[in-house]
């Protein structure tokens, strides 16, 4: 392609997102305001308050006025509803209404989370909710305090959340008293609670969710001097690649807790473990040591990840080429070793379908200027980066234009799946860096520190 052809076609591109942005202002005049009595972003439709709007009757703006209620932009994917059912542990956990409630703010305080945070404070300080909290503990998590004067359990949910979402990695002292106090089920459940609210934190993100017009946002914004930490412990992973495992890795699953063994469970269980050991799920060398974690949980879950997890990677519609582009750009912005290091791989070889160019892996791993791809590509990137990528000062979100311009080449359900897609492996990154997932043996480490 000439430079003048090249030209245009960004020209363009940029004239396209320009005229979809104009026709949602015209869809969507700005009558409604946010708590300070300004009018919400033109952007934002005002019956589901986000950026795309209500799917269905079935969702009405009244039903918005009391209680959590996210508006349920997932349902502009029928299939992806579908394929979530049974991918939910909120509910079925063996852990108290108020720990539920600590697990949920640290997840919502970790990823800066309004949305979120602002709907669980109300019930946390409501003396006749189920979840109240005294106050003192929920300002411990809000102003990040050092954690002192709480009860064992609360101390340890805390540490553990700050670690996995803030530090990104889990001493081995935080996950055994985790394990002492919950037990390897609930500790699993606890970390995908904390992980469902990170995919819920980037679905927010990614369509702009406000809150409700007659509520104030309660959590504060922060910088964050975490990076270096988190540098620090990225260095630190490439490091202990070459090193013997730790005392608490076990050397079948290369994690915290060993495989988990078929005969041992009961018939849900076995169920379980057979749907997602059959040999067509486990398309990635990786698959079974990843799920082997979550069969510790709910057979249910377990199965209802699997079922999630598969149809976002595979039966969405979304090519190979650009379902391993937005693999790397949420492996790369969670700093997630084990996933960086497993998906550079497919994408560096000719012979897999999800092979790419090494620019464009390069591009992604060393964090450059996203110039000279297509516009699909260049979008996917750019959307990953805003949505996952560190915040600032102020709370974090995704551009008009940049949605716009993923709206336009994706549509509503498309831009849906891949929001979900990446979301879903940050989630999974969550769990890999709690459970201290240990790459392959012999495997080179392949992601850089930044």
């Amino acid at each position: 392609m000439t430079v003048l052809k090249r030209i245009s076609a960004v020209v363009l591109a940029g004239v396209m997102s320009v005229l979809l942005i104009a026709k949602i202002h015209a869809q969507n005049p700005a009558h409604s305001a946010d708590s300070t009595g300004a009018p919400l972003p033109k952007d934002i439709y005002p019956d589901s308050r986000n950026r795309l709007p209500l799917p269905s009757a079935e969702y009405q703006s009244g039903r918005l006025a009391v209680g959590i209620y996210q508006p349920g932009v997932s349902n502009w994917d029928p299939q992806l509803i579908k394929a979530s059912r049974g991918a939910s542990l909120k509910y079925s956990m063996d852990v108290s209404d108020p720990l539920l409630e600590v697990a949920v703010l640290v997840a919502a305080r970790e990823l800066d989370v309004q949305y979120e945070w602002t709907q669980w404070e109300t019930h946390g300080r409501d003396p006749k909710d189920p979840r109240y909290l005294d106050p003192a503990l929920i300002d411990i998590i809000k102003y990040e305090k050092p954690v002192v004067g709480l009860g064992e359990k609360e101390t340890a949910i805390i540490n553990f959340g700050r670690e996995i979402f803030g530090q990104r990695r889990v001493s081995s002292a935080t996950f055994a008293e985790v394990q002492r106090l919950f037990g390897n089920k609930s500790t699993v459940d606890l970390v995908w609670v904390m992980a469902g609210y990170s995919v819920a934190g980037a679905e927010m993100t990614a369509f702009d969710n406000h809150l409700r017009a007659d509520q104030e946002p309660l959590l504060p914004p922060r910088p964050h001097p975490l990076d270096a930490v988190r540098k620090a412990n990225l260095a630190a992973s490439i490091a202990a690649a070459a090193s013997p495992l730790p005392k608490d890795i076990y050397p079948d699953s290369r994690n915290r807790l060993p495989l988990p063994k078929r005969e041992n469970m009961d018939d849900e269980g076995k169920k379980a473990f057979d749907q997602v050991s059959r040999p067509e799920r486990l398309l990635r060398s990786d698959a079974m040591t990843k799920r082997s974690v979550r069969l510790y949980s709910n057979p249910q879950f377990a199965a209802g990840m699997d079922e999630k997890q598969r149809y976002l990677t595979y039966d969405t519609g979304l090519s190979d080429r650009l379902l391993e582009i937005c693999v790397l750009v949420a492996a790369r912005e969670m700093d997630s070793q084990y996933e960086w290091t497993e998906w550079e791989t497919y994408g560096r070889d000719p012979n897999d379908p999800r092979h790419i160019e090494p620019t464009i892996i390069d591009m992604i791993k060393y964090e450059k200027p996203v110039v000279g791809l297509g516009e699909k590509e260049t979008a996917i990137i750019k959307l990953g980066r805003e949505m996952l990528g560190p915040r600032k000062v102020t709370f974090g979100t995704v551009s008009s234009a940049t949605f716009a311009e993923v709206l336009r080449l994706f549509d509503r359900k498309g831009t849906v799946d891949v929001v979900h897609l990446m979301a879903n492996y940050a989630a999974d990154a969550a769990e890999l860096t709690a459970f201290d997932q240990h790459l392959k043996e012999g495997q080179k480490p392949l992601l850089p520190a930044r």
